[in-house]
């Protein structure tokens, strides 16, 4: 899990990776904006669909609702909020509605585009309340990023070294404040060694959606351990997701019929990276989990 060199830089392969995560982003966002299905909301992260949710609107803003009533539990007041990941900040403009006690709402993305669409998007007025960087959540400085609260949603797996991750967050909060995760996992049962078959579904779904710390939930949480933050809870949203819906099928077709030239396609391997989630979750190989922490 190296991630420094003697100079104290990040290494090359951790770069390496920072660099893929960038250019996936850099060349997938538009595509995302313009052909999801996100109910004009924005987010790039999973729709659920729990009791009482019937718009995809609704379904998309369903995770950023879990991190609203995580911060209203959290054992400190929380103005200061930091999202580590934050796409074009569809999370964070839908909790400083939800909650307007927050001060402060802080993203930070590897991305330049998405860091200028967030910027864009700022409501009138809201200029000084909102801040969105081109940042590496690896390497954050303290000073500027200190929070009472973060989170990253489908944001962790991305970290190239899940320690480092932990590492990098646990000095930006102070005693009592939180960190919520909702990201997949390695399902119970699945982290040992899989089978042929759920070694090529689980190493596509890495290699194309670029995910080094999609790991056992044990793991991740023995990497927080490590750097001083305590595991509070987690929550099993698999349940919640809708899976082979008409555009999934669609898609899996579309990918059976396509050409290994028109695979070569970042966006094509996007596409075969999300047919390999669904594979894996339908198995059992990955779940879709909430997992809250807290600094010592």
């Amino acid at each position: 899990m190296e991630t420094m060199n003697p100079q104290g830089s990040r290494s090359g392969e951790a770069l390496r990776e920072a660099a893929a995560v960038r250019e996936y982003y850099e060349r997938n966002t538009r595509r995302f904006l313009r052909w999801g299905r996100d109910g004009g909301t924005h987010n790039l992260h999973a729709a659920l669909w729990p009791p009482g949710v019937g718009t995809t609107a609704e379904a998309m803003q369903a995770a950023n609702e879990l991190v609203a009533r995580e911060i209203e539990d959290c054992p400190v007041p929380v103005r200061r909020l930091l999202d580590l990941g934050c796409g074009v900040g569809a999370s964070l403009f839908y909790l400083g509605r939800r909650l307007p006690g927050i001060e402060r709402l802080t993203g930070v993305t590897l991305s330049p585009l998405q860091a200028k669409y967030a910027r864009r998007a700022i409501p009138p007025g809201e200029a000084g309340r909102f801040c969105f960087a081109e940042a590496d959540f690896l390497d954050l400085d303290p000073r500027r990023f200190a929070c009472d609260f973060a989170f990253a949603i489908e944001a962790f797996a991305h970290a190239p070294d899940a320690a480092a991750f932990f590492r990098a967050a646990a000095p930006l909060l102070d005693a009592g404040g939180r960190l919520a995760l909702i990201d997949d996992v390695l399902a119970e049962g699945a982290a040992g060694e899989p089978g042929p078959a759920a070694s090529v579904l689980l190493e596509t779904y890495r290699r194309c959606w670029r995910l080094p710390s999609l790991l056992p939930e044990g793991a991740v949480v023995s990497a927080a351990a490590a750097a001083g933050m305590r595991w509070i809870r987690r929550r099993d949203l698999t349940p919640w997701l809708r899976l082979g819906r008409p555009r999934d099928r669609a898609i899996a077709l579309f990918l059976h019929l396509a050409g290994r030239r028109i695979r070569k396609s970042l966006y094509v391997q996007m596409l075969l990276g999300g047919e390999a989630k669904q594979r894996c979750y339908r198995a059992g190989i990955t779940a879709y989990r909430l997992l809250v922490f807290e600094a010592g």
